[in-house]
């Protein structure tokens, strides 16, 4: 993904001490998610939070309804509430066996607001969630969680859609942009024992010309534009793995051309990655988002998790 940001962008340097929050609903997916956390994050180096939502905006109408309902629904939401508590105990029990002393909380709400808001409350510097794991290229619900939660949280997300492997080879989208080299900060504040081999994708989007009638003047100028773009997304390839080797890792650089995200699942698949790093823009709306994301792209046919890094 060349030419996505500014000349000369450089990573922010994180503040020490992560705080991590990691959503729980009970699912394998989430499951996998407490799994994931030693290998991307030490307990050393931050705290965790374990957070359950118990979405009861359903029952925002019972006052309308008759005495013998209403009580019927308070003992169905004791019920939930009691449901939800197990499974923020049981989650604290199997991560303090990974992680050590961990904190949990039950939220109430939406659980995509709910989460988001929980994670800007706590100045989270990730949000760990699982996915329900779609990997083939089909439509994912609007109303995911874990889609609305890319949307909406205000830090970098890790969406795990597959169980926990030590984490040996990643595949990361390079742009020059801010995000991307925040990724890059992010990958070299992996725990010292985690080194991972990391291929830099920097993609190179196509022109809008396919299936177009252009003169062969417009075409000839296009390959140049084409040969320009090729030349600095090798620049900011070579220049990342550069970063990544001096911190240890096994690097290697790679300019492709085609669709951003459809290029990173494909380079996913064959290097057999355990991970995919790509960067992506706060502050979208949500037409923008789901029309045209990148990270979007990524997250719903990725063969393997992926971190979605929001600024």
């Amino acid at each position: 993904m060349s030419g996505g940001g500014p000349q000369g962008a450089y990573p922010r340097e994180e503040t020490p001490g992560m705080k991590i929050l990691c959503a729980i609903d009970g699912s394998r997916h989430s499951q996998w998610a407490l799994v994931w956390l030693p290998h991307v994050c030490s307990p050393d180096d931050g705290s965790l939070l374990l957070v359950h939502a118990v979405d009861m905006t359903q029952l925002k109408s019972l006052s309308k309804l008759d005495r013998n309902t209403r009580l019927a629904l308070v003992k169905v939401l004791d019920c939930l509430l009691e449901g939800a508590a197990r499974v923020l105990e049981r989650a604290e029990l199997k991560a303090s066996t990974l992680w050590g002393p961990v904190r949990a909380k039950l939220l109430r709400g939406s659980p995509a607001d709910a989460v988001a808001r929980s994670a800007k409350r706590e100045q989270a510097n990730l949000l760990v969630i699982g996915s329900r794991g779609v990997t083939e290229f089909q439509p994912m619900l609007l109303g995911s969680v874990s889609r609305k939660l890319l949307m909406e949280a205000p830090c970098p997300v890790l969406v795990v859609k597959k169980p926990a492997n030590a984490l040996k080879r990643v595949v990361l989208g390079a742009d020059g942009s801010i995000e991307s080299w925040e990724a890059v900060t992010w990958l070299k504040r992996l725990p010292q024992h985690i080194r991972p081999a990391v291929t830099v994708a920097s993609v190179i989007p196509p022109l809008p010309m396919e299936g177009l009638r252009v003169p062969v003047r417009v075409l000839a100028v296009g390959d140049q534009v084409e040969g320009i773009l090729r030349r600095e997304a090798q620049k900011v390839a070579v220049r990342v793995a550069g970063t990544l080797r001096k911190a240890g890792f096994d690097a290697k650089g790679i300019v492709l051309s085609g669709s951003p995200g459809a290029e990173l699942v494909t380079v996913a698949g064959r290097e057999r990655a355990n991970l995919i790093v790509v960067g992506s823009r706060s502050g979208r709306s949500a037409h923008e988002y789901f029309m045209g994301s990148v990270a979007d792209m990524v997250v719903k046919h990725a063969p393997c998790s992926v971190l979605v890094y929001r600024s």
